[in-house]
């Protein structure tokens, strides 16, 4: 049966992913459940953007420091994971050659063991949950289950709040979209009238008048009317 502090977090997730949220303040979040139910130390969690993977949240200043020397060395354990798409374990860092200057650094501060976990979203591996233990020793089965559905949830939140705000962007370019109709429909009235032509010859002067100027035909709409409303007010 999960741990309490498991149903915590998994009820905390389908609680809040029902309603608006601040992604970094859920991946805080995220951190600070993956310490409690695997009875860690610490915990950060990378992400993949269009420079590649990078820092995203960490439970102190710590954890900070060595998720931050990985995305400088782009080596360590959260990078295996990531280009491996597979879970890493380390038992002690202390007894493997793997990644030197990360791992001389985690040594330093203090961190033994280390769990990568992948976030698979789409097909994609999306990013990374790091989760550091200051005490040597294997991680237990319940450990890595309880640490993988963590890593799911993550990878829920990211793929919701981009979801999110690509409808947000797309609701903002519609409104823009529209806009722009309004502007040229107008514009294009005020063509008729003036010159007692046709709808597409109107529209063929906004066209011609665009191409010249080097402006949007939006914009150029925007400015006969702004000039004929100047005329109309003199």
């Amino acid at each position: 049966m999960p741990s309490s502090d498991l149903l915590a977090a998994v009820r905390e997730f389908t609680t809040t992913i029902l309603n608006p949220y601040d992604l970094e303040d859920l991946l805080d979040r995220l951190t600070n459940h993956a310490m409690i139910v695997t009875g860690s130390q610490g915990a950060g969690v990378m992400l993949s953007g269009r420079d590649g993977l990078g820092f995203a949240a960490a439970s102190d200043p710590q954890v900070v420091e060595v998720e931050m020397l990985q995305d400088r060395v782009e080596t360590g354990a959260c990078h295996a994971a990531f280009t491996t798409r597979e879970l890493v374990l380390v038992e002690d860092l202390a007894a493997t050659d793997r990644w030197p200057a990360y791992r001389d650094r985690a040594l330093e501060l203090g961190f033994r063991a280390v769990m990568g976990l992948p976030m698979h979203a789409c097909g994609e591996t999306i990013g990374v949950l790091n989760i550091y233990r200051r005490d040597p020793g294997p991680w237990s089965t319940g450990d890595v289950e309880a640490a993988e559905i963590l890593t799911s949830m993550g990878a829920g939140y990211v793929l919701h709040a981009n979801h999110l705000r690509a409808q947000h962007d797309m609701a903002a370019q519609l409104e823009v979209a529209i806009a722009s109709r309004d502007l040229i429909g107008q514009a294009k009235g005020l063509l008729i009238a003036r010159h007692g032509i046709g709808a597409e010859a109107a529209f063929a002067m906004l066209r011609a008048e665009s191409q010249t100027t080097n402006l949007k035909p939006r914009d150029v709409a925007a400015k006969l009317l702004d000039n004929a409303d100047l005329a109309s007010a003199g």
